[in-house]
C-alpha cells in the first residue's frame, strides 16, 4: 500500500490529482482495503469541528459497497471528476508513509475467515455503522472509530483478520466511550435544577 501511495503523488498529470484515477489506481490490485483506508486519513487528521463530518461522507459512500460484496468500488461521476491538489496529498502521503511502513511488516495472511467473502461483508456493515457515527456531530468521538477503520482497511487490504479483530475491539471501546458520553450528558442536563 505504502508503494501505491508513493506512487499517486509521483504522478505528472499536473497539480490537481482526480478523486477517480486516486481510486482506481488504489484499488487496483487490493479490492475495496485501500480505498478505505484512503477515504480513513483526513477524518484522523486534526480539522476544526464539523469539517471532520463533511471528510467523512464519502465513507458513507463506500461502505456500504463492501457489504454487498463489491470488488471494483462504484463512484458517482460527479464525486470521481473532482479533483484534489497533489502536494496537499504528498504531504499526507508523507507524514503516513513511516508508521504504515511499520504497520505493513505486521501484516501477514492469517485467520482469513475474517477477511473472506462472509467476513468482509461483516467488516462492510461494521464499516458502515462507524461512518455513520463520525458524520453525526458527535464532539472528539471520531479517533477511535477512525482508527478501527484503519485496522479494519489494512486486515481487508492484506487478508490479515488479526488486524480486523483488533478493528473489532477499539469499536467496542469507540461505542462505549460514545455511550458514557451520552450518559454524562444526560445525567449533567438531569441535574440541573431552575
Amino acid at each position: 500500500m505504502t508503494a501505491t501511495l508513493k506512487k499517486l503523488v509521483r504522478g505528472n498529470d499536473g497539480n490537481r490529482l482526480r478523486l477517480g484515477d486516486l481510486v482506481d489506481e488504489v484499488e487496483e490490485d487490493d479490492g475495496p482495503g485501500p480505498v478505505l483506508f484512503v477515504l480513513t486519513l483526513p477524518v484522523l487528521a486534526p480539522t476544526p469541528p464539523g469539517v471532520s463530518m463533511l471528510l467523512a461522507l464519502p465513507l458513507l459512500l463506500v461502505t456500504p459497497q463492501i457489504v454487498v460484496g463489491r470488488q471494483r468500488l462504484w463512484i458517482p461521476n460527479g464525486v470521481a471528476n473532482r479533483t484534489i491538489d497533489r502536494k496537499g496529498v504528498a504531504k499526507v502521503v508523507r507524514r503516513v508513509t513511516p508508521p504504515l511502513t511499520r504497520l505493513e511488516r505486521l501484516l501477514k495472511p492469517r485467520l482469513k475467515f475474517l477477511t473472506g467473502r462472509i467476513g468482509a461483508r461483516f467488516v462492510g456493515v461494521a464499516a458502515t455503522a462507524i461512518a455513520v457515527v463520525l458524520v453525526l456531530p458527535i464532539p472528539a468521538a471520531n479517533l477511535v472509530p477512525s482508527l478501527a477503520l484503519v485496522l479494519f482497511a489494512l486486515g481487508l487490504s492484506r487478508r490479515d483478520g488479526l488486524f480486523v479483530l483488533a478493528g473489532y475491539a477499539l469499536m467496542l471501546i469507540a461505542a462505549l466511550v460514545v455511550w458514557l458520553a451520552v450518559v454524562g450528558i444526560r445525567l449533567g442536563v438531569g441535574g440541573l435544577h431552575f
